[in-house]
């Protein structure tokens, strides 16, 4: 008897064993159906920057004020590239082939990586806080809206570039020399670059260029334009250069050279000023774009939309940076009439109505070509 029972053990393993791996495999689909029970979101931004945080909070809310909550009614998960542009494509591989239903991005390389990888349409795809996504590569035309990937949709923020050296020549009239320095592989900063060349030719303010190709190189890149006489820095939107602007303003004040940006941030930082947009805002509005899609919404119907056609850009002013020759540097009280934020030697001062005057005409400024990809 125990021979026959050995022997009936010996042909019936092979079926238990398969029985086993049955069960094991419908309990893993179950507990992963269980988990997919709730819409899940994938968040990337490129780096850790004040400016891509504020965009992914905004996108978090405005998702949040139409009901998709992380954890309750829906799962999200964030993901950072530190500045990595190799890691932020694997990445975005990974959302691609994950369970997710909508991935949100923050930033130009970060919309470009997932675009990329999501060529097929897998996942909806709204993009935030790129300044120029018609210049992207990523299939948009600039003279027709409606034209996108049938799955990608989102917000283009070109801050007003001229009006920013308008600005500049408002505080310091004599204002000869601006140095810049820059990532030509970002078209983000290519388009930036384009239209501070065209707003300094008009200006007659030579513009001092320095290339770079990564974080590491931004210091030195901007030493190299102050020892070529820049009067002032330019800092513009490029998400290479904007996550050194902390080391910029720094480096800067020490030689008393003032730091300008297309970058609100927060206005003890210490640039003079700064004209663009709340990326809160900025968030906010693609968040409730992602819930809408999330609620049915099909993407195909959804236009590109500029972010200045839903929120101004605003002026943050402090009269407290470093300058050399603080005689050459003089606010008008027009122009502090029209910041958000001031802060001067009386400490800081909010003004939520106050207004920045136009022309805004980076439109206009389209006369110059795309950028080349």
């Amino acid at each position: 008897m125990p021979a026959l029972r050995v022997a009936f053990l010996r042909r019936s393993l092979p079926t238990i064993l398969l029985l086993v791996g049955a069960s094991a495999l419908l309990l893993a689909t179950d507990r992963q159906s269980s988990r997919r029970s709730l819409p899940a979101i994938a968040v990337l931004q490129q780096t850790s920057s004040s400016v891509l945080e504020d965009a992914v909070k905004g996108m978090i809310t405005g998702l949040a004020e139409r009901g998709w909550i992380d954890g309750k009614t829906v799962t999200i998960r964030r993901y950072n590239a530190e500045g990595d542009i190799s890691l932020g494509n694997a990445i975005a591989r990974e959302i691609v082939g994950g369970p997710f239903d909508l991935v949100l991005t923050s930033s130009t390389p970060s919309l470009q990586a997932v675009a990329n990888a999501n060529v097929h349409g897998r996942l909806k795809h709204v993009f935030a806080a790129v300044a120029d996504p018609f210049s992207a590569g990523v299939g948009l035309d600039r003279n027709d809206p409606l034209v996108h990937p049938p799955h990608l949709v989102g917000y283009g923020s070109l801050a007003p570039v001229d009006a920013t050296f308008r600005i500049a020549q408002q505080i310091n009239p004599r204002l000869q020399r601006v140095g810049v320095a820059h990532n030509p592989s970002e078209s983000n900063s290519r388009r930036f670059m384009e239209l501070a060349r065209v707003s300094c030719a008009a200006r007659s303010i030579q513009l001092l260029e320095a290339p770079v190709e990564n974080s590491s190189g931004v210091i030195e890149a901007v030493q190299s334009t102050i020892s070529r006489g820049a009067e002032a820095i330019f800092v513009p939107g490029d998400t290479t250069v904007v996550s050194a602007i902390d080391s910029i303003i720094a480096m800067a004040a020490k030689s008393g050279v003032p730091v300008f940006s297309v970058n609100p941030g927060r206005p003890e930082r210490g640039t003079l000023f700064d004209v663009g947009f709340n990326f809160l805002e900025v968030g906010l509005v693609a968040g409730r774009l992602a819930a809408d899609l999330l609620a049915g919404m099909d993407p195909k119907t959804v236009p590109i939309r500029e972010t200045a056609h839903d929120i101004p850009p605003y002026l943050v002013l402090n009269l407290t940076a470093a300058t050399a020759s603080p005689n050459d540097w003089q606010c008008p009280d027009a122009l502090r009439a029209q910041a958000r934020f001031i802060i001067d030697q009386t400490g800081r001062h909010d003004c939520p109505t106050a207004v920045l005057n136009g022309p805004f005409n980076e439109a206009s400024a389209t006369e110059t070509k795309p950028a080349q990809q």
